[in-house]
């Protein structure tokens, strides 16, 4: 048996620790042996990552470093490529105005046929 692998996408001004909790307490019943993939950023992937570490449970991060940066400015969509294409058996977006991102990331998990669950917030 394989170890699942649940990706992780989100805003980086997303907020709502509560929302994520529930999602993510919701798939760890789903897949209790999973393993939590994402990009590293601030907002919803470090927060995801936190309540899943804190539960025990193994993590895997794809950080986009300053140097990555410095010298392609579309890094994070290259970084969101490549988590995609190493896998995942549900992908969850938490996207906050229309975030380009985690919007992009979601679209191609999508494409590549990995069950997307959007959970969207809009300002008011």
């Amino acid at each position: 048996m394989t170890t699942r692998r649940i990706l992780v996408t989100g805003s980086r001004k997303w907020g709502d620790v509560h929302r994520i909790r529930s999602v993510l307490a919701y798939h760890r019943v789903a897949f209790p042996d999973a393993i939590l993939v994402h990009g590293n950023a601030r907002g919803a992937d470090r927060i995801a990552a936190q309540i899943w570490k804190s539960w025990g449970l193994p993590t895997e991060a794809h950080p986009v470093t300053n140097t990555e940066w410095a010298v392609n400015r579309g890094a994070g969509h290259a970084r969101n490529r490549r988590m995609i294409e190493a896998g995942a058996d549900i992908c969850l977006a938490f996207i906050r105005n229309n975030s380009p991102g985690s919007t992009h990331c979601a679209r191609w998990a999508m494409d590549a046929g990995i069950p997307t669950y959007l959970h969207v917030h809009t300002d008011s």
